[in-house]
């Protein structure tokens, strides 16, 4: 057998999205050029407290994001500022109304939204209610690749809520072994890939990993290999849809 034979038996403790009572995925708060100052000058600002005020006893998940200007490295520091005062800011103004679940800091938006709608936090809420999905058994050998069961939205590296049980996964399995590594990598369908969307689909999710899960970066590869490696051929939408993925491969350094 090549490689040492994993089975991880998962709790899965995110939030289960597809159950939980949302208020609305447009919540945000929205920040002026290079700020991390929440302001109830801002109008939609103030009707996210307004919302906010009518919660309890639910847990909230906050993704902070930035607009294109800045390199890579600074909008990340932006962004984890961004959440680090919005954290503070609902504590101070709602202190014991909720709980805050994640954070996670995305950096650069990449959507075609305006400047003035990437600069935000964005918060969706879950009631307290929500239970953990199922225990669930994942096995892996060293140096063999592995499928995972990430999806994202259609031409973005954003990540679909439903997809984060396999994110869980790699953030557990690498907690758990911290001689462990991982190369993610990215595969589309469908022609070139002149943006590098399976690169940036790998790196956007090194970059939970990171944020969320406090694993080195050190310890995470994320590659794009475009269309160049897909699983059929691609005559229809079921393998079309197979070719796009993302793939792990655990390692150990020598």
């Amino acid at each position: 057998m090549k490689g040492l034979l994993h089975s991880l038996f998962i709790l899965v403790p995110i939030l289960s999205f597809s159950q939980a009572k949302t208020s609305t995925d447009s919540m945000s708060f929205y920040f002026e050029f290079n700020s991390h100052e929440i302001s109830l000058q801002n109008k939609r600002n103030t009707e996210t407290k307004t919302k906010l005020s009518k919660l309890r006893n639910q847990f909230l998940v906050l993704r902070a994001y930035t607009d294109s200007t800045g390199s890579k490295e600074y909008n990340l520091k932006l962004a984890e500022t961004r959440l680090s005062s919005t954290n503070k800011w609902l504590k101070e103004n709602f202190p014991g109304q909720f709980s805050i679940r994640t954070e996670i800091a995305l950096g650069e938006d990449l959507s075609s939204k305006s400047d003035a709608d990437k600069r935000r936090v964005d918060i969706l809420v879950s009631s307290s209610q929500t239970t953990p999905s199922n225990s669930k058994t994942r096995s892996f050998e060293l140096g063999v690749p592995i499928q995972l069961e990430i999806q994202f939205v259609y031409g973005r590296d954003e990540v679909l809520k439903s997809s984060y049980g396999d994110i869980q996964f790699l953030m557990e399995t690498l907690q758990a072994d911290k001689s462990l590594n991982v190369t993610l990598a990215g595969h589309v369908c469908c022609g070139t890939d002149g943006q590098n969307l399976s690169g940036k689909r790998a790196e956007r999710i090194k970059q939970i990993l990171v944020m969320e899960g406090n694993i080195s970066g050190s310890r995470i590869t994320a590659i794009g290999f475009g269309n160049k490696k897909p699983l059929f051929v691609e005559d229809s939408e079921e393998h079309r849809q197979a070719n796009r993925r993302v793939e792990a491969t655990f390692y150990k350094k020598q």
